[in-house]
């Protein structure tokens, strides 16, 4: 199995390199077969690309296992890419990873199309009728705002008493968490709870493994025998699972408890009558649209 994968490889990295030569790919340093350029940009990825942009140019192409990943460096590119040319950069890749995320129903790591498109646009529009337009709302959300720093400004003075020093980083966390489930579910939590710790534990971990990215993403061969690289991906699966089940359970419990025109208490609420009203509106028209079963990882985006 090993061979006929190498074999492959070789194929491919042979096949790169006469496309290279024909002019049809940006320059780049030379990349190795099966992994790629990853060696070479080690972690401070940043400062190699900075050192590569400055003999390629400030567009070069590397690659990251079977990956081509094309980088844009300076004002200049960066602006014509992303915001001259914005349709045809707004995509993202498909990563292994970012099908796990709320089960491919992600709007942040979603694939781009008219779908995505119409989902995010009442998304947004229910965001901003939810925390700006209504007077309600508004004052529901400055309230959480209020009531946190509140405590927060207690924890802090209570922690530093005596002239203790104190790392604040914790506390702030949990703060802002707590005012996003506030916002989100309607409810907060002390900073002790342990179903809410381990919530956060879950999304450091998450922040850490997209932040870095993963090698499962760029090698996906990785998934076919043991290594840490496997472990690493099933562990962010399980974890992606257990929150996502967490966001489900209050989706439910919010499905059973609305009441049919009620104003909306979070933005859980908001988002359920939102996709109620456009299928009733929309009940004859099949395009995309924003669906109950798209609440759910909408929520989770946020």
């Amino acid at each position: 199995l090993l061979s006929v994968l190498a074999a492959v490889h070789v194929a491919q990295w042979l096949l790169r390199q006469r496309r290279r030569q024909l002019g049809s790919t940006p320059p780049g340093p030379f990349a190795w077969p099966l992994i790629g350029n990853a060696a070479a940009v080690g972690q401070a990825s940043h400062l190699s690309f900075a050192r590569l942009a400055r003999r390629y140019g400030d567009v070069f192409q590397i690659r990251l296992g079977s990956c081509p990943i094309v980088v844009l460096n300076g004002e200049r590119a960066i602006h014509q890419a992303l915001v001259q040319q914005g349709s045809a950069f707004a995509d993202r890749p498909p990563f292994a990873s970012f099908r796990v995320i709320s089960g491919g129903r992600s709007m942040a790591f979603g694939h781009y199309s008219e779908h995505w498109k119409v989902q995010r646009r009442a998304a947004h529009s229910t965001m901003r009728n939810f925390s700006t337009r209504q007077l309600r709302s508004r004052q529901v959300l400055e309230g959480h705002v209020l009531s946190e720093a509140r405590e927060l400004v207690a924890l802090l003075v209570r922690g530093s008493a005596d002239g203790a020093f104190l790392d604040p980083r914790p506390l702030t966390v949990v703060a802002v968490a707590n005012v996003m489930s506030a916002v989100c579910f309607g409810c907060r939590y002390s900073h002790d709870d342990p179903e809410f710790r381990e919530l956060l534990s879950h999304n450091e971990e998450f922040g850490r493994t997209v932040g870095a990215g993963s090698l499962v993403d760029v090698m996906p061969w990785l998934q076919y025998f043991p290594n840490p690289m496997r472990t690493a991906f099933r562990e962010f699966e399980q974890l992606n699972r257990n929150f996502s089940n967490f966001v489900l359970d209050k989706f439910l419990r919010h499905c059973e408890s609305l009441r049919p025109g009620a104003a909306p208490r979070d933005m859980m609420d908001a988002f359920i009558l939102s996709a109620e009203k456009k299928a009733a509106r929309d009940s004859d028209d099949g395009g995309a649209r924003l669906d109950l079963e798209n609440v759910p990882a909408t929520v989770t985006d946020i």
